[in-house]
Formats: structure tokens, C-alpha cells, sequence
């Protein structure tokens, strides 16, 4: 009996030392992963972009006449007002035409006094040679109108000076009407119509004066605002040339964000889109935005690679203040375009691919189980899980090919 009882116990000890054994080796041989659970949380989808700081009120201010810079009294940086004068262009020219003109009109109406007394008493000789001198003075001026007329076509002179011969062309045919209406007076007498003629060239005269002196403020360059000089490129005894761009007067008051948006992903995108604001350097982390305009028409655009690529330029509000903020800095913007809230979620590393079908591996109390899981928002390392996991639950961080379904496995952040 005692031998029968002895044999039950070493049986009994072999078995324990058998369990034992397998345990121990079966934890040995376990894979170590690593493991993330399975967390309830919110996700935004986004598109990521470059944005640039824009001012809401700007204004580029243009040269209307070429001529050299006698003034220029402001520098990048500066601040001004409505209405300050920022650059004076020489207008010598312009002034000897004006008084040229006013002369004329004075020997007209001096003339036409001379008429009313008494025109019978003139010297016809004299006043033929006058006719034969304002013929000889308003062909020539016919000529070179001719000739500048085609020089400025060809782009060889600027329109200033295209527009001097056109008005000394103007002036020597009013001196022609005018010394003919004198030889006509002098021969028929001072007939209603001669002095109709008179008066006619008089007032014409007058209205080429009034343009003339309107022409010179365009020579005077003002502020159109109140604000700071973002650009001046205009300084004293320089030429500038009608057209030219001369200077930039922004306003910090109000400021925008502009980005060139893919055309790829801009169908995402929505006016009212809710944007993250961002820049490293500048200590600026998740301000909100909010696009305000998408504009209509796509654009290309070469990428810093070198390919072109198709466009959509979209603007920007933002939602709070950000201070010492300048124009064309440059922001990271993330343009939310989808949101989930209290969502399961898991890393994005644990997902993979089979098939066209996506899959994680599960911690079945030690054991690998294959799951199929349906995806839904993907922000950062992030993906939300709309089928296929519980909260909770514990998958496996980038699986290698060694992982399979049914084998042990280890947290190795446990050991």
C-alpha cells in the first residue's frame, strides 16, 4: 500500500515539474512586441500647406509720368498719412508748354483788340509773311508728329514726349488759323465770323492750358492712406518711367492669410473650413483661422521640385490676435476638411495592408489574433476604427514578419 501511494506522488511531482517546465519554456520562447490599446478619443482629418501673411489694406502706387525724382521724402518703413506727398518729378518741360500757350492766347486776344479798332490801317505784306511763317512752323510740327508717332509705336520715346509734339502740333495750327483769320480781317473787315475765329482759337488755347495744368499733379505723388511704407524704389535724381512701381503703403491694422491650395485636394475644402495656425520660429502653436475665400479660377504653379503643378489660391481670417505679425511671413496652416468626435482610435502603425483589405494583430491573453478592422479618419500617427475593435483591447505596434496568428507573445514594455 505504501509502495502504491509512493508511486501516486512522484506522479504527482512529475506532473508539476512537467507544468512548470512548459510554462517556463513557453514564456521563454513568447515573441516580445510591443502593445497600444485601443482608446476612445477625437480625430481631425486636414490638408497641410504653406500660408503668407497679407495685409487687408494695401495699396501699390504707380508713376503716371516719367521724368527725374527732385523729392522722394519717405523710406521703407516710414510712417504716413492720407495725403502726404511722397515724390515730386521734375515738370520743367511741362511748365514752359503751359506758359508757351499762355503767351499765344495773350497775342490772340491782343490781336482781336487790334482788329476792332481799326483793321484797315495794317501792313498786308506784313501779315502774309506771318501766314507763310505759321504754314512753314505747322508743317514741320506735322513732321515731327509724324515721326515721334512712330517712335513711340516702336516704344523708342515715352508718351510724354509723344504727347508735347501732339500739343505742339495743336499750338501751330491755332497760330495758322489765327494769322489767317488776321489776314482775312485786315482785307474784308471784322466780319462776325473772323472774330468767331478769334474766340474759337482763344478757347482752345484755354483748354489745352487747363489739361496742361492738370498734367501737373500727376508730377506730385501722395499717399492714398494712412499706413507704413512697405516699398520705395524711387530716390532723388532718379529716372522713373510712366508705369513704374514706385512705392507700397500697407496697413498692420488688419492681416490675412494666403495660400495656393491643390487643385487635388481643394474639392475638401470649403469657405467657413475651420484652419490651424502655426510657426516654430515665431512661438505660434494651433491659432484658429477660417477660410473666407476660395477663389474661382485654378493657376500653375512650379513646386520647389521643379514640377508644375495646378493651383487654387485661397485667403484666410484669423480667428484671434497674433502679435508682431509683418507681411510675407510664412505660416504652416493645417486646413481641417473632416472631425470625428469620441472615436475609438489606435496608431497608425499598427495597421496593415492584405490584399486591399486592413488588419491588426490582437493580444488574446497572449495569444496573436487576426483581426480585420474598417478605417475611417487618418490625422498624424493617428486613425480612427469604425468596425472590427472594442475599447480596450490590445493591438500590436509594426508587426514583423515573424508575428502570425496563434503564436505567444510578451509586452516588452512590461519586462
Amino acid at each position: 500500500m505504501r509502495g502504491k501511494k509512493k508511486f501516486i506522488w512522484i506522479g504527482l511531482i512529475l506532473i508539476v515539474i512537467v507544468v512548470g517546465v512548459y510554462v517556463y519554456m513557453t514564456k521563454i520562447s513568447a515573441v516580445e512586441v510591443e502593445l497600444t490599446e485601443v482608446k476612445r478619443g477625437d480625430i481631425e482629418e486636414y490638408i497641410e500647406e504653406k500660408a503668407t501673411v497679407e495685409l487687408e489694406n494695401k495699396a501699390d502706387i504707380y508713376a503716371r509720368q516719367s521724368g527725374v525724382v527732385i523729392l522722394s521724402s519717405v523710406k521703407v518703413g516710414d510712417e504716413v498719412k492720407a495725403g502726404d506727398v511722397l515724390l515730386k518729378i521734375g515738370d520743367e518741360e511741362l511748365q514752359l508748354q503751359i506758359k508757351s500757350m499762355e503767351l499765344q492766347k495773350q497775342s490772340i486776344e491782343a490781336q482781336l483788340e487790334e482788329a476792332k479798332k481799326g483793321l484797315s490801317q495794317w501792313d498786308l505784306q506784313s501779315l502774309e509773311a506771318k501766314v507763310k511763317t505759321a504754314q512753314i512752323a505747322y508743317d514741320e510740327a506735322e513732321r515731327i508728329l509724324e515721326n515721334n508717332k512712330k517712335l513711340y509705336q516702336a516704344g523708342g520715346i515715352s508718351k510724354d514726349m509723344y504727347e508735347s509734339s501732339v500739343a505742339a502740333l495743336a499750338s501751330a495750327q491755332a497760330n495758322l488759323e489765327v494769322a489767317k483769320a488776321t489776314m482775312a480781317a485786315a482785307q474784308e473787315g471784322l466780319s462776325p465770323n473772323i472774330e468767331k475765329q478769334f474766340l474759337t482759337q482763344i478757347d482752345e488755347l484755354q483748354i489745352q492750358i487747363n489739361h496742361l495744368k492738370n498734367k501737373q499733379k500727376d508730377y506730385i505723388i501722395k499717399s492714398p492712406m494712412d499706413g507704413i511704407v512697405l516699398f520705395a524704389e524711387a530716390p532723388e535724381g532718379s529716372l522713373i518711367h510712366q508705369g513704374m512701381l514706385v512705392f507700397q503703403i500697407g496697413s498692420y491694422d488688419k492681416m490675412y492669410l494666403s495660400s495656393d491650395i491643390l487643385v487635388d485636394d481643394i474639392a475638401n475644402i470649403k469657405e467657413g473650413s475651420k484652419v490651424l495656425i502655426s510657426n516654430k520660429d515665431l512661438g505660434i502653436n494651433d491659432i484658429r483661422g477660417t477660410v473666407r475665400k476660395i477663389y474661382p479660377q485654378a493657376f500653375s504653379k512650379m513646386s520647389d521640385l521643379g514640377i508644375e503643378q495646378k493651383r487654387i489660391k485661397i485667403e484666410i481670417s484669423f480667428n484671434e490676435e497674433i502679435r508682431d505679425l509683418k507681411p510675407s511671413y510664412d505660416m504652416n496652416i493645417k486646413i481641417i476638411t473632416a472631425s470625428s468626435k469620441s472615436t475609438l482610435l489606435i496608431e497608425d502603425k499598427a495597421v496593415f495592408e492584405q490584399e486591399g483589405e486592413s488588419y491588426v494583430f490582437v493580444n488574446d491573453n497572449g495569444t496573436v489574433r487576426l483581426k480585420q478592422i474598417e478605417k475611417g479618419l487618418k490625422s498624424d500617427d493617428m486613425i480612427e476604427v469604425i468596425k472590427g475593435l472594442q475599447e480596450g483591447e490590445q493591438v500590436i505596434l509594426s508587426p514583423d514578419k515573424n508575428i502570425r496568428e496563434g503564436i505567444k507573445i510578451k509586452n516588452k514594455n512590461l519586462l
